[in-house]
């Protein structure tokens, strides 16, 4: 299989249906980037937050049918707050705080990759049931989730061994990596990795270099919002 997802979430239903999301989600973003490096000759992950978005957001809706972008709360009574993506699936509501950075198989994952990473923890932190309960149904399962995509890149070289890595591998290897390297709350809590195959097939070329994309990662905290 050329997508796997490494979790440790429980197994009672509304984590089977998260978990079922998740890989709904995956299977279409997959589907998404391929359809669009096919007209423009690049993939939407490889450069911004932003651009992202032109997959991360069809590819839920294609599974969901339902998404509200940029959907406003208020953090307490003077400060308002936007979330990046909310949807829903069977009793669950999902509130997604998305982030994006790059990750040079070469090095360990760069500062720029941990920032973002650490303020999508810090937005989630802001959910909870008294700010949330007048803007959606508190009868479903509520889950916060920070999202940090994480497309894997090499430059100059088509070499490297982690080509011939497996989606479990690579996601295990960086599940072990967000459980052993950060302390409570910055550790993930579920990981997503797509292998693309044949990888050298979809190079960016650029004027003093070319680069290719073996793996996306999915980084996630995933929490349940909880009842007063």
């Amino acid at each position: 299989m050329d997508y796997t997802i490494k979790e440790s979430l429980g197994k009672n239903q509304e984590i089977i249906e998260l978990k079922n999301f998740f890989n709904r989600f995956i299977k279409n973003f997959r589907q998404e980037s391929l359809n669009f490096y096919d007209i423009w000759g690049e993939f939407p992950f490889i450069n911004s937050e932003k651009q992202v978005n032109s997959v991360v957001i069809p590819a839920i809706h294609k599974y969901t049918e339902n998404i509200f972008l940029e959907q406003p709360f208020k953090k307490n009574t003077n400060e308002q707050r936007f979330l990046d993506i909310v949807t829903s699936d069977f009793n669950n509501i999902y509130l997604i705080e998305l982030k994006h950075a790059w990750h040079n198989k070469k090095y360990d994952v760069n500062s720029k990759a941990n920032q973002e990473w650490e303020k999508a923890i810090k937005q989630i932190s802001d959910l909870n049931y008294e700010n949330l309960n007048n803007i959606f149904y508190i009868n479903n399962n509520m889950f916060k989730i920070a999202m940090l995509v994480l497309p894997t890149y090499l430059r100059n070289d088509t070499s490297n061994d982690i080509i011939q890595m497996s989606a479990e591998d690579y996601a295990n290897q960086l599940f072990e990596q967000y459980q052993n390297d950060y302390d409570e709350p910055y550790q993930a809590n579920l990981i997503a990795t797509w292998k693309l195959e044949n990888p050298i097939n979809y190079t960016h070329e650029y004027k003093n270099a070319k680069e290719i994309y073996p793996f996306v990662s999915f980084i996630c905290k995933i929490e349940k919002i909880k009842a007063v």
